[in-house]
C-alpha cells in the first residue's frame, strides 16, 4: 500500500514538471528588446580617414648641366643648412671656358687701351688732324669698348656656368634618399638628393569626393599617430579643387598646430575631421536605423509595449553615430536592434 501512494505521488510530480516544461514551451512569451531613450545633447560630425605625414617641404635636387659627379658628402639621414653644398659636378669644360674667356678678354684690354692712345694723340694734333681721322679713332675706341663688354660677359657666362656645377641646399632639411654614388655620370633627370623640411610636417589624406565637398581650409581636426601621448591639434591648410579620376578622392592637406614634432614622412596616422558640430541635436546609433529609400526607419515602443515603425531623416555620414533631422523627438523610445522585433509584436524592455 506504502509503495502504491509513492508511486501515485511520483508520478504526479512528474506530470506537474511535465506540464510546467509544456508551457514553458508551448505558451508564448514576449521578446525582451533593449532601447534607449531619444534625448537632445550636443553633436559632432566627424571624419575620420587615415593619411600620412609629408613634409612642409620636398624637393628632388637635380643637376642643371650634365656630367661626371665628383662630390657627394652627404648621405640619407643626414640633416644641411641653407645653401650649404650638397654636391659638385666635373667643371673641367667650364674652368676651361673660364681661362679662354679672361684670355680673350684680356687681349682686349690692350686692344681697346691701344685704340685710346691713339685717339689722345690725334685729338692733341689739333689742326695738323684732319677731322675724318679724328672720328676714326673715336668709332675705333667705341667698338672696342662694345667687344669688351662682351668678352667681360663671356667671362661671367662660363662663371656662371661653373657655378651650377655646384649644388646647394636651397633650405635646411633631411636627406630622404640618395639614389646616385660618386663618380656617377649623370643626367639632367637624375636625382641625386631627395631633401625634405621635416621641422614643421604636414599631414596629406585622400577624401571621397562624396565627403570632400564639405571640407573647407580652417577646419579643425585632431590627428594620433604612433609615439605621441595623445592627440595633436591640426588645420585644414588646402583642398584640392580637382578629383583624382582613378580614386575618386580629392587630396587634402592638413597643418598640425602647436608641436614641435619629428616625423617620419610617410608615416601613417588617423585623422578625426570636425566637419559640424551642433550645440543641440539628436543622434542615435547607426545600427538603429534601416535603411528606407533616401531616408530610414526606426523601430520604437508604442503604448502598451508594442513596437511602431516611424521614418526618419538624418545625415547620411560615415560614423558609428548619424545625427537625425526629422522624426524624432526627446523622450521616444527607440530599439538598439530593430530587426528583433517586427513591428505590432509586443515586447519586453530589457532592464
Amino acid at each position: 500500500m506504502k509503495i502504491d501512494s509513492r508511486r501515485i505521488i511520483f508520478v504526479a510530480l512528474a506530470a506537474v514538471a511535465l506540464a510546467i516544461v509544456g508551457y514553458w514551451v508551448l505558451v508564448p512569451r514576449n521578446q525582451e528588446v533593449t532601447t534607449l531613450v531619444v534625448k537632445r545633447a550636443s553633436a559632432d560630425r566627424i571624419l575620420a580617414v587615415n593619411g600620412r605625414i609629408r613634409p612642409r617641404l620636398q624637393v628632388d635636387i637635380r643637376p642643371s648641366l650634365g656630367g661626371e659627379l665628383v662630390a657627394l658628402p652627404f648621405d640619407v639621414g643626414d640633416r644641411v643648412e641653407a645653401g650649404q653644398i650638397l654636391a659638385k659636378i666635373d667643371d673641367a669644360p667650364e674652368r676651361a671656358a673660364i681661362v679662354e674667356a679672361q684670355a680673350s678678354l684680356a687681349t682686349q684690354q690692350a686692344t681697346l687701351a691701344q685704340a685710346r692712345r691713339e685717339l689722345a694723340r690725334f685729338v692733341t694734333l689739333g689742326q695738323f688732324a684732319t677731322k675724318r681721322d679724328v672720328e676714326q679713332r673715336r668709332l675705333a675706341v667705341l667698338e672696342g669698348e662694345r667687344e669688351l663688354n662682351r668678352r667681360q660677359a663671356a667671362v661671367v657666362q662660363a662663371s656662371e656656368l661653373r657655378d651650377r656645377r655646384v649644388l646647394r641646399a636651397p633650405f635646411a632639411g633631411v636627406i630622404l634618399e640618395r639614389p646616385v654614388d660618386p663618380g656617377q655620370a649623370l643626367g639632367l633627370e637624375s636625382v641625386i638628393y631627395r631633401l625634405a623640411d621635416l621641422s614643421s610636417p604636414e599631414v596629406s589624406i585622400e577624401v571621397d569626393e562624396v565627403y570632400a565637398a564639405e571640407i573647407r581650409p580652417g577646419m579643425e581636426a585632431t590627428v594620433t599617430m604612433p609615439g605621441q601621448a595623445g592627440p595633436l591639434t591640426a588645420r585644414v591648410l588646402h583642398v584640392e579643387p580637382r578629383v583624382d579620376p582613378a580614386t575618386g578622392a580629392r587630396a587634402v592637406r592638413l597643418g598640425l598646430i602647436g608641436a614641435a614634432i619629428d616625423a617620419a614622412s610617410g608615416l601613417t596616422v588617423t585623422v578625426n575631421l570636425l566637419i559640424e558640430r551642433r550645440q543641440s541635436a539628436i543622434s542615435v546609433p547607426r545600427s538603429a536605423v534601416l535603411p528606407s529609400g533616401s531616408s530610414g526607419k526606426v523601430r520604437m515602443i508604442g503604448r502598451d509595449n508594442l513596437v511602431i515603425e516611424r521614418l526618419v531623416t538624418f545625415i547620411d555620414w560615415p560614423a558609428e553615430s548619424v545625427i537625425v533631422t526629422s522624426g524624432l523627438k526627446p523622450g521616444d523610445r527607440i530599439l538598439t536592434e530593430p530587426k528583433v522585433a517586427q513591428p505590432g509584436e509586443k515586447v519586453r524592455v530589457a532592464g
